[in-house]
């Protein structure tokens, strides 16, 4: 969309001085896609399928946390997931929506522990979650999230928390 907003713009500036506008390269995705792609590599590879080597090539070894219970650096979540994989074998994140601007990629996915539970937005052992992710160079460099646990068994609206166009969607 942004290269043919640019073409839009380029072609008459470039018909205007005497040259041709530059073709859009379609093969060449923004910086947001190629972060998207990385945070989506993370929460499938490492989250849902355990594979924490996966974390020595996508994030940085002094990745910078923002939740208090989760430590600094990649050798340090590498324990910490390995742990919570232990506690929780059957954990999966079914990522919802993906928004990414420029470094920052936000992802707002259903977690749930219990595979029976997947699919069900008012599972009592899931939780609603936001995640900030800051990529640099194709690298997760830092993270916040904001997770809300129980998930209400009711809602005033008659709406969950995960109602409305998912653009993504990891039901395994």
């Amino acid at each position: 969309m942004r290269t043919i907003a640019k073409l839009f713009v380029v072609a008459p500036l470039a018909v205007s001085v005497g040259c041709s506008a530059p073709a859009p390269v379609a093969d060449d995705p923004s910086e947001e896609d190629r972060n998207k792609a990385v945070v989506l590599r993370y929460m499938q590879e490492v989250v849902n399928e355990r594979k924490l080597e996966v974390l020595d090539e996508i994030l940085a070894a002094d990745w910078i946390a923002h939740n208090p219970g989760e430590p600094n650096g990649r050798e340090g979540l590498k324990e910490l997931f390995g742990g919570f994989f232990g506690m929780f074998p059957e954990l999966h994140a079914d990522v919802k929506r993906v928004v990414a601007e420029g470094e920052l990629v936000v992802v707002q996915s259903h977690y749930t522990l219990n595979a029976a539970d997947r699919g069900n937005d008012w599972a009592p052992n899931s939780s609603a979650t936001a995640d900030i992710f800051r990529v640099v160079d194709g690298i997760i460099v830092e993270h916040w999230d904001v997770v809300q646990r129980p998930i209400p068994s009711e809602s005033v609206n008659g709406n969950t928390m995960f109602d409305g166009s998912a653009l993504y969607n990891y039901r395994n």
